[in-house]
């Protein structure tokens, strides 16, 4: 029963020494195919794959939020639904943004837009519109952009000098 214990230890690491050493082979073929030139315009047309693609998103998200305010107001779709679409929206938003003062300017729309929110699902709770747990999961919502909103004006406090 030992041995068979260590032979199973003896394939999992033999397997693991396998993985390692087709890992470094493909990083030294990479490495080759590095030394031999970088092709510059793949990773711009990369980028701007990218750029092009969150902005779509970004687009289509703004559009469902205007749709969605219309539908909240009516009633036909809920405040945390409103919410986190709204968060995405946001977030969508400070990605394109090129700048870290121009990102910690969204998160505090965000921040902003989040806590009135919270504010107004807490006076619908004794009407019996909202319940605790839609208030907690607000909360939730607000805090993670807040403490994303901290962790942005630190990073810009850390580089300017």
């Amino acid at each position: 029963m030992v041995w068979c214990k260590a032979r199973e230890h003896r394939l999992v690491t033999g397997g693991l020494l396998m993985l390692g050493l087709v890992s470094l082979a493909g990083l030294l073929a990479g490495g080759y195919t590095s030394a031999a030139g970088p092709d510059k315009s793949k990773p711009v047309a990369g980028q701007e794959r990218r750029r092009e693609l969150m902005t779509q998103r970004y687009e289509i998200l703004q559009r469902t939020v205007k749709d969605a305010q219309r539908l909240i107001e009516t009633g036909r779709i809920d405040v945390p639904t409103f919410q986190n679409l709204t968060d995405a929206m946001y977030r969508a938003q400070a990605d394109l943004c090129t700048t870290a003062a121009e990102r910690v300017k969204v998160y505090e729309k965000l921040v902003d837009f989040l806590t009135s929110q919270e504010k107004l699902l807490e006076q619908q709770v004794p009407a019996g519109r909202a319940t605790g747990f839609q208030v907690a999961q607000s909360k939730v919502i607000t805090l993670n952009a807040r403490i994303d909103l901290e962790r942005l004006r630190l990073g810009q406090a850390a580089a300017q000098p």
